[in-house]
């Protein structure tokens, strides 16, 4: 329930890279509620957001002021081959989530992605055309269509390559881990996108709160970059081995669903209306090192 004072975010997908991040450690002028649905965590309830009646309860009982929804499935090759599972999740849960929010009439933060822009120019901005080129980016897209059409204060926030500290691997991780067994690994030089640490995304997410913004924002790193670049990176900032890093083109790679080749994004409306800096990748990697040590 709503404390008298603090104000109630209410985070779906708390268990998750991003959701993690909304903790009373950062945020701790906020009351925070975290939900979990496959993955339990400490401090976070369970929720079935394809489940109306259980996303309804768990919202009225709580009466937030804001909800992040963050839930999501997000591996891309796995929603192609579950599509009605991804549609389940991604849509059915988001309508789910907007229904329950307009119940209460409150607040909707949406987390989307890069892969709604098909790829073809790269740093794009927040209203140039969407174009998805497999099944997880279309489910997404018609997220954002669902919360569109509500009749609430919404904005949504689109990221891209999130990474940070997480108990489930990410890019970052993994290869960190990777060259830290002194593994040689294959990376892509053709894809570029704009990797976000996980921590600036929810600080920027928190101001579109507080500014009371509406709308589409670009949350994601402040920089276009190439897979390969931005592991050489990730080695140059934790002392790792470049030269276990080989460049490959993606063309060697079979993967299910398609992928945008350049989904890099624009953050500068972010940065302006925000009144925040988006940490490109040296600074994020920085500060995602500062925090182990």
């Amino acid at each position: 329930m709503k404390g008298d004072s603090k104000k109630l975010i209410f985070v779906t997908g708390g268990s998750g890279l991003l959701g993690s991040k909304f903790n009373k450690d950062f945020f701790e002028e906020y009351d925070i509620i975290k939900t979990f649905n496959r993955n339990p965590e400490n401090n976070c309830i369970s929720l079935d957001i394809t489940d109306y009646g259980d996303v309804l309860a768990k919202i009225e009982s709580s009466n937030p002021d804001l909800v992040i929804h963050s839930a999501a499935l997000t591996n891309v090759d796995y929603c192609e081959d579950h599509q009605n599972e991804a549609h389940e999740i991604n849509v059915k849960g988001t309508e789910n989530i907007v229904k329950a929010c307009e119940k209460i009439d409150c607040k909707l933060i949406y987390v989307s992605t890069d892969f709604i822009f098909d790829g073809k120019k790269g740093m794009y901005g927040e209203n140039e055309k969407t174009n998805p080129l497999g099944y997880y980016a279309l489910t997404k897209l018609q997220g954002e269509e669902a919360v569109q059409n509500s009749n609430l204060n919404y904005a949504i926030s689109r990221v891209s390559v999130l990474y940070g500290w997480h108990r489930r691997p990410n890019f970052v991780t993994w290869v960190i881990n990777e060259l830290k067994s002194e593994n040689e690994i294959n990376i892509v030089t053709d894809q570029y996108n704009s990797p976000t640490f996980a921590d600036n995304a929810a600080e920027a997410i928190i101001k579109i709160f507080e500014k009371d913004r509406k709308g589409i924002y670009h949350v994601a790193g402040d920089q276009r970059i190439s897979r390969f670049d931005f592991a050489k990176n990730i080695a140059e900032v934790f002392d790792l081995d470049k030269n276990l890093i080989n460049p490959v083109k993606s063309s060697k790679f079979v993967q299910k669903a398609k992928r945008p080749m350049d989904s890099s994004l624009s953050v500068e409306k972010a940065v302006k209306d925000l009144n925040i800096k988006m940490l490109n990748t040296l600074e994020g990697l920085k500060e995602m090192k500062k925090v182990q040590e």
